[in-house]
């Protein structure tokens, strides 16, 4: 199935690669074909999107969704205005990411220190941060509606809803709960003062570093540039998860590290 599933999405973007060397003009009024093609299966209403049940719809829902955020991406003009905007939403993204790692490192203390019953062989703490569509507030206003020509609250919204919260992609950091304070907190960030411009549709800079949750909401999680510049509602949760390893034999015991 996974297979399958990616065989459909090269297929796709084969089918409209064609348009990244197309005018501003050919893009855009392809733009508003597939926005239309989307109204027609999940509706007009940011507030009541109607994603199908029917996979097959669905599937194709992605497919144009995918295809949108290749165009916008191929069409983004990075006004001084969009470039502030970036500063503005990279500069929240990075700060939410070092407070969520913070987070996590005053649970691993507390972890550390606390007593350990017959269930706990071992705890691995676990940060998400995601966006969730909550309504008109969640989608900030943007000029570049009139550029672009997209009805970005819906289209956002759709995308968001299209897996459900708890499904929707996110960045996800995770730790052990013995690791030093110091390791916790800048593991892995990928955020050591190089820019990952490469992996947005924003021009390298040198004096604007960004960061790599920037990057993961620009490349990875299904929003166009253009998306991620209007994101007003991001969640940051912290979750522990509490492990037990057993066989079959009532009284084995897994060998912890500290025993």
């Amino acid at each position: 199935m996974k297979e399958k599933l990616i065989d459909i999405l090269n297929d796709n973007f084969d089918r409209f690669i064609v348009y990244r060397k197309k005018s501003f003009k050919v893009k855009k009024s392809r733009l508003l074909e597939v926005e239309a093609e989307i109204r027609n299966i999940v509706g007009c209403d940011p507030e009541s999107v109607n994603i199908p049940d029917e996979e097959s719809l669905k599937m194709n829902l992605r497919l144009l969704l995918d295809e949108r955020r290749a165009l916008l991406n191929w069409m983004f003009k990075e006004t001084p205005e969009e470039w502030e905007r970036m500063k503005a939403v990279n500069s929240r993204l990075f700060d939410l990411t070092k407070e969520l790692r913070l987070k996590m490192a005053d649970i691993c203390d507390s972890l550390v220190k606390r007593e350990r019953d017959a269930f706990d062989d071992d705890y691995e703490v676990c940060g998400t941060l995601l966006f969730h569509y909550n309504g008109e507030d969640s989608v900030l206003p943007y000029k570049g509606a009139d550029i672009y020509g997209s009805d970005f609250r819906l289209m956002i919204a759709t995308n968001n809803f299209l897996t459900g919260k708890d499904l929707s992609p996110f960045l996800e950091l995770s730790c052990r709960y013995d690791w030093s304070r110091d390791t916790i907190l800048n593991c892995d960030n990928c955020d050591d003062d190089n820019t990952w411009a490469h992996d947005t549709s924003f021009t390298e800079d040198p004096e604007v570093n960004i960061c790599h949750t920037m990057a993961v909401f620009c490349r990875d999680l299904g929003y166009s540039t253009q998306d991620v510049l209007q994101l007003n509602d991001f969640w940051n949760e912290v979750h522990v998860r509490y492990q037990h390893f057993a066989t079959q034999d009532p009284n084995y015991k897994y060998p912890r590290e500290d025993d």
